[in-house]
């Protein structure tokens, strides 16, 4: 059975708070929508392979991060993609995000596994609901606005998580991998 391993920043316990409060804000008044069940987390890759990978992936994150900075990420704002399908709150360091991301990238991709199964992120996110309808985003644009948020935190670690790619299934951390 294929597993997504899904490397990610997670916010602030006090950021990932708010973002369920507007899941369950939107949630009676639009339905049902992506997202919901995530925890809240900013995706730098994912990778859908077998559980045995499990042990390179984690090898080839620590040579990835090693020697890397902690940094200060700041939000600001809530916005949507131009296909008006997904809202999120927007990370302002985008190039400190890719700064992480990169060399993380590089070791993924030194197995030929693992180069594979790899997918990257190319807009850095904090999702608060997607695939969302036309209906569905007039009516949640509307009731998140005046779109305001500003949060600020200290970025010190990624942290893999997995699921089994079946439906229902929640993610759980496997490990975090300190940044500096």
């Amino acid at each position: 059975m294929l597993h997504r391993f899904l490397l990610t920043i997670l916010p602030s316990p006090e950021l990932s708070a708010e973002v369920q409060r507007l899941r369950d804000l939107l949630h009676p008044e639009i339905g049902s929508f992506s997202g919901r069940n995530t925890p809240p987390h900013i995706t730098l890759c994912f990778l859908d392979l077998p559980e045995s990978h499990e042990p390179a992936v984690i090898e080839a994150i620590a040579r990835g991060t090693t020697g890397l900075q902690p940094f200060t990420l700041h939000y600001h704002g809530i916005t949507h993609f131009p296909d008006k399908r997904t809202m999120y709150i927007d990370p302002v360091e985008k190039d400190a995000i890719g700064a992480v991301r990169a060399p993380v990238i590089s070791a993924l991709k030194e197995d030929p596994t693992l180069r594979e199964a790899l997918r990257e992120t190319d807009h850095p996110h904090l999702t608060i609901a997607a695939g969302l309808k036309p209906a569905q985003f007039d009516k949640a644009w509307g009731m998140l606005a005046p779109h305001a948020l500003q949060s600020e935190e200290r970025v010190g670690e990624v942290v893999l998580l997995k699921r089994p790619l079946q439906p229902g299934t929640i993610y759980e951390p496997v490990r975090s991998f300190p940044l500096g």
